[in-house]
């Protein structure tokens, strides 16, 4: 039964045929235990969609096909490949729902059986699957080139289709949308947009997947402290890399997790991580403070605080002095009295504590009295803007000393910016003029005004 293909056992089932047995030899590969039972898991959630009577009929059964964006990457189709099959699953799995189920019946096809949606709205998921996924290898796509296959039917053991294309089946979506304007201006019941088909019946949720989780790293970035002139603490950020190699830090790394139970994963392995490596330093007679991020999401809600407080109390005594959480995601707005029980619940553990906050704002007297420590904040890298960023980094130390805070300046990129940092009164400063971010933090190191030069004249 396993040594036919899916696409094959799919069509056996709709014509109610017993599949023909399968030589070993033409399987070609060994099926490992973990993949039989993943085939058979998947065996046995189709054989429950598929005794529905309805489902052809509904059609539920899609087929997109990616032949023509092989055709569009040519030569580079063999090097792309497992990029493209990877993107594929990965978008597909983000869009689709729990019951629904998704196989690749060949090189770059795939079939999509949806649990309970309508025709309509199982044919826009696949246009906006095929959209997303060609905008990604060729950036502005033919949609009209572009098919989504409705199955409508089975004859002689094959599924017949029907076939539409991605720029009619979301120019309809536009018009639908169009008609039913004039109709509820007019003060007619108001009917949901047809792009909201798919959440009528499964609410919309964004999903991000192993792969990119996987991608999510953390480095640790050096913190000079202008004033002693000495590189004391590593700020640990979260990181994000891409495929073609780049990749972008703290906020922006952490901008495409939206649930709070993935997010709060990052923030404990963060801390559970970078406690062991401390610990390790430490024992080798390293001497260094280490900056942990945590989200307002994680400390918010009960369960993941509670978990996240677990760690942070099996830090031993003698690293948390060396430990300075930041705060991030933190909302405008955040009432006094409960901005101060979040921070008095991480206090016990580390040496102070910072709140990530833009440049721009004007004032942090509502911040004054909370046990914050500190504020950090981003300026853009843009050396033709640097006039402005050097008036805001003036403007952010000034208010945050009238509460009586510290500050954290990130994001200084040449020596003009580190300057007009000292000038301003910055406590720390961070960026790729101080150093670049490592895999792991380094021993306490003295670095004078004369060190930058030096290193800027080596550069």
């Amino acid at each position: 039964m396993l040594g036919l293909s899916l696409g094959e056992k799919l069509r056996n089932w709709f014509v109610e045929e017993e599949p023909a047995a399968t030589s070993p030899s033409a399987r070609g590969v060994v099926t490992h235990d973990a993949d039989i039972e993943r085939m058979r898991d998947l065996e046995r959630r189709l054989k429950a969609l598929l005794s529905q009577p309805q489902l052809l009929s509904a059609g539920r059964i899609h087929m997109l096909n990616f032949d023509s964006l092989r055709a569009s990457l040519g030569s580079s189709w063999d090097e792309l490949r497992d990029r493209v099959h990877s993107s594929a699953d990965r978008i597909i799995s983000r869009q689709i729902g729990d019951k629904d189920v998704q196989f690749r019946s060949g090189d770059g096809e795939y079939i999509i059986v949806f649990a309970t949606l309508s025709r309509a709205a199982a044919s826009l998921v696949c246009a906006k699957i095929a959209e997303e996924l060609y905008r990604l290898f060729l950036g502005d796509p033919k949609l009209a080139d572009i098919t989504v296959s409705t199955a409508v039917g089975a004859v002689d053991g094959k599924l017949m289709f029907e076939h539409a294309s991605v720029a009619d089946l979301l120019s309809a979506v536009e018009q639908t949308v169009e008609t039913r304007g004039p109709a509820e201006r007019a003060g007619g019941p108001a009917a949901p947009p047809a792009s909201a088909a798919i959440g009528a019946e499964e609410a919309r949720r964004l999903k991000l997947s192993q792969l990119e989780m996987a991608q999510i790293g953390t480095m640790y970035r050096p913190l000079w402290d202008v004033g002693r002139q000495v590189i004391s603490t590593y700020m640990c950020t979260p990181v994000r890399r891409f495929p073609d190699g780049t990749s972008v830090e703290g906020m922006m790394a952490l901008s495409a997790i939206t649930e709070p139970q993935q997010l709060a994963k990052v923030d404990i392995d963060t801390l559970a991580d970078t406690v062991e490596i401390l610990d390790e330093l430490f024992r080798n007679k390293f001497r260094l403070m280490v900056s942990v991020p945590v989200c307002f999401e994680t400390l918010a809600a009960r369960r993941s605080r509670q978990e996240y407080l677990a760690i942070c109390q099996s830090v031993p005594d003698y690293l948390r002095p060396f430990l300075v959480f930041e705060f991030l995601r933190f909302p405008a707005g955040v009432p006094n009295g409960r901005m101060s029980e979040l921070v008095n619940e991480v206090r016990p553990f580390c040496r102070w504590t910072f709140m990530r906050v833009e440049c721009r704002q004007q004032s942090f007297a509502s911040l004054s009295g909370t046990g914050l420590t500190g504020l950090t904040t981003m300026i853009a890298s843009d050396r033709g803007t640097e006039a402005r960023i050097m008036e805001d980094m003036n403007s952010f130390v000034a208010a945050a000393e009238r509460a009586s805070l510290k500050t954290c300046i990130v994001g200084i990129t040449s020596t003009s910016l580190a300057v007009a940092a000292r000038a301003a009164g910055a406590t720390l400063i961070a960026g790729d003029r101080i150093g670049r971010a490592g895999e792991i933090p380094q021993h306490m190191l003295r670095f004078g005004w004369q060190d930058l030069f030096l290193r800027e004249a080596v550069r």
